[in-house]
């Protein structure tokens, strides 16, 4: 039965899908439109992701794992990598062609992200409450063990901090060579100190992503027809590192211990992860270098797209909470969830039944305060 949910998929991404003829080109590849659509897919596989983890990743119990999203353990940071591309690409773009931009961007940028996570923070304080676990606000600066209220918050500092630096480098020093040295310092001193204080390679594996997409846009009319010439041969070879690198990022930490001959231990588990990073970092700029060529010869778009882009973000933060009502335990071992769903398939279809109309409603919520407090625009 859990075929259907991949069919569901296929359908969801390719239905409505129009291709460019022979030596015509899809000049709005990277469109409002096009890539919200888009990311509204990207959300839904970062859901599939985090079921998968709580199903059939390796390290569970093996009394909890149940077969079926097993490709989507390791799916879900070259989808993160997408929002954090094309949030580089869309903020340049928006900065360069609207006036009122930075006037604006704490009502339209972090006011909406501050909205969902607050509130999803709550929730997940009321389950430990509930089950009885303990909440504690540990030192960011402590080394090792980063667990957080909030299982999946760790992409909000992450994307603040970037809009912050994209704010300072761009809306402040308001020169382009500012603003993406102002980026690459910022992101590189992220990573390090991800990498100083032992925090998990998701925490600083694809915030690169987020550069590379500032200068994407800058160059984009150069960028688009370079990618013209030879078009088939970079297709085909991108084609290739992405398959090739996906295939090292998943496996590199076993990888690493058969190159050393070494065991594991929490020094070299260390060296594993940070091994493991740079082919991570590799894949997601070869994932999005094919979605870029693919989408040069594709529109991506219909209804169902449309709607789940516009409320990314919520669904992101929403969605833990119901796998963490439905899944083998609410948060972790030995806390019982409200109701274990152990059929997958069903698990799936209850997860999102209850993820998708509450993110959009809280969207909603986001938007409204968000129009409040947005200032009126310059004529």
């Amino acid at each position: 039965m859990i075929a259907i949910w991949y069919v569901a998929l296929a359908a969801l991404l390719f239905v409505g899908i129009k291709f460019s003829k022979k030596k015509e080109w899809n000049d709005g590849n990277m469109s409002f439109d096009q890539t919200k659509c888009f990311l509204g897919f990207c959300a839904v596989i970062i859901c599939f992701h985090h079921m998968a983890q709580v199903t059939c990743a390796p390290w569970l119990n093996p009394v909890f794992i149940r077969k079926g999203l097993d490709i989507f353990v390791t799916a879900g940071y070259p989808m993160v990598g997408m929002f954090l591309f094309c949030s580089g690409f869309g903020l340049y773009k928006s900065a360069k062609t609207k006036p009122d931009f930075f006037k604006r961007f704490i009502p339209v940028r972090i006011i909406p992200i501050l909205i969902p996570t607050i509130l999803t923070e709550l929730v997940y304080v009321y389950f430990r409450h509930l089950r009885h676990l303990p909440i504690r606000f540990k030192n960011p600066f402590m080394t090792g063990n980063h667990d957080t209220v909030h299982p999946f918050i760790w992409y909000i500092p992450c994307i603040l901090l970037l809009y912050i630096l994209f704010y300072v480098g761009f809306g402040l020093f308001k020169k382009d060579w500012a603003g993406i040295l102002t980026v690459a310092l910022g992101s590189g001193a992220w990573v390090f100190f991800c990498i100083r204080y032992g925090y998990g390679t998701w925490w600083f594996n694809t915030v690169h992503m987020f550069f590379l997409g500032i200068l994407v846009s800058k160059f984009e009319k150069k960028f688009f027809e370079s990618c013209k010439k030879l078009y088939a041969l970079k297709l085909i070879i991108t084609i290739a590192a992405a398959a090739v690198l996906w295939r090292l990022a998943d496996n590199a930490g076993n990888l690493y211990f058969q190159i050393t001959h070494t065991y594991w231990t929490e020094a070299n588990g260390y060296k594993a992860d940070l091994f493991a990073w740079i082919f991570q970092f590799l894949y997601t700029i070869a994932f999005a270098m094919l979605y870029y060529l693919l989408s040069m010869k594709m529109k991506v778009g219909n209804p169902v797209l449309r709607f789940l882009g516009k409320f990314t973000l919520e669904l992101y933060l929403i969605h833990g909470i119901f796998i963490n009502m439905f899944g083998y335990c609410m948060i972790k071992e030995p806390a019982l969830p409200v109701y274990y769903i152990k059929n997958v398939p069903l698990f799936v279809l209850v997860v999102l039944a209850c993820s998708i109309p509450v993110s959009f409603g809280l969207s909603l919520i986001d938007k409204k305060v968000g129009k409040i407090l947005r200032p009126k625009k310059v004529n």
